[in-house]
């Protein structure tokens, strides 16, 4: 299947994107990012022969340890080698890192995707290097990248769950990726993506990484993750400790990984998934951030058990009529990694309060 690590999001909305910035003016062509005679210390410098001229980029291993780690390894494992500049959009940015010059994918010696460090400060501004990564899947960047040729403050935000992270900018060579951008384009029968890749291949003809301590990059990038997954936990613990405070009741984990609180205990009778149930509820993020309510609707729910979100059946129908619980649904029981819609991204665990008013 091929892997459109591209910013395929971005792309569906291209139109909108090329405007988001109301008509951006570029700085100057051969004007590059911010310059230092001497890259800071830690921070490896990364430089891409391509066939239109060397592009020099310093990597940020403080903020974005992740991906600096993870895009060295690429380049001392020479997977860059013989890639090409394969997605060039004149007023956004220029892709690489993931096809040959006979636009076939660059499968061989992936890794798994990396943790998205898109809240770590740096900005997508002209001159930045980013992680490109599948649309709808935060933590699928692996070994596709993207230099941005203007400012790009829309890939800041979050959209479908994360931004795009960037972890270095271009110290040398802002006139060779100017020279990228300005390459005819055109559409390609095995890049469906619009006109975008170069009529005439760009190629990477070899990256090389000099500065680089993998062993100290290795040591900050276990470091970065474990932070991260300190901060992707604590919402949650201090969500249920607040509950478990407020109600002097305890969260039970089911096998399933369900966790439900019986709040208050019914007395009626207790739904399995052939009945119709009738509830008001509440549905939050781990964070506070509300995405649904029947209470703002001013109107109770009413559904077929079995057809919801295995979550809601498992965890309603551990509840009689007249019962109130709290609910805590691991995305696998949930909407896992396809998200729902535009209201909850991919992979996220969700709250909810319930109270199941009848069971028909």
């Amino acid at each position: 299947m091929r892997r459109f690590a591209a910013l395929m999001m971005a792309f569906g909305l291209c139109a909108s994107l090329a405007t988001a910035a109301e008509d951006p003016k570029p700085a100057d062509a051969a004007k590059p990012a911010e310059t230092s005679a001497k890259a800071a210390a830690g921070n490896p410098r990364v430089t891409l022969k391509t066939t239109l001229g060397e592009i020099v980029i310093e990597l940020d291993a403080q903020k974005a340890p992740i991906s600096t780690e993870n895009f060295v390894r690429y380049v001392a494992d020479g997977h860059y080698n013989g890639t090409i500049f394969h997605r060039v959009m004149k007023d956004f940015m220029i892709q690489g890192g993931g096809f040959n010059a006979e636009m076939d994918e660059k499968r061989e010696g992936l890794r798994p995707g990396i943790t998205n460090e898109w809240q770590n400060g740096l900005k997508n501004v002209r001159g930045s290097i980013a992680m490109a990564r599948l649309p709808g899947q935060a933590d699928s960047a692996t070994a596709q990248f993207f230099i941005n040729v203007v400012d790009n403050a829309m890939l800041d935000v979050q959209r479908d769950g994360a931004g795009y992270a960037v972890f270095g900018k271009v110290v040398n060579g802002m006139d060779v990726v100017d020279k990228i951008r300005n390459v005819e384009v055109g559409a390609h029968p095995k890049y469906p993506a619009g006109p975008t890749v170069p009529k005439t291949a760009v190629v990477i003809e070899k990256a090389t990484v000099e500065g680089a301590d993998m062993e100290a990059l290795k040591a900050n990038a276990e470091k970065g993750q474990a932070a991260m997954n300190e901060a992707k936990e604590r919402p949650m613990r201090d969500l249920i400790a607040k509950l478990e405070s407020d109600t002097g009741k305890k969260f039970v984990k089911r096998d399933s990984g369900l966790m439900i609180l019986m709040e208050k205990e019914g007395d009626g009778a207790q739904p399995t998934v052939e009945n119709t149930v009738s509830v008001n509820y509440k549905g939050t993020f781990m964070d506070g951030r509300q995405f649904d309510s029947s209470y703002d609707r001013g109107s109770p729910t009413e559904f077929p058990l079995g057809n919801v979100i295995k979550g809601w059946q498992e965890g309603i129908a551990q509840m009689k009529k007249g019962a109130k619980a709290h609910l805590i649904i691991p995305s696998e029981l949930g909407y896992g990694a396809r998200g729902y819609g535009r209201d909850i991204p991919p992979n996220t665990p969700l709250y909810f309060q319930v109270e199941l008013l009848n069971v028909k």
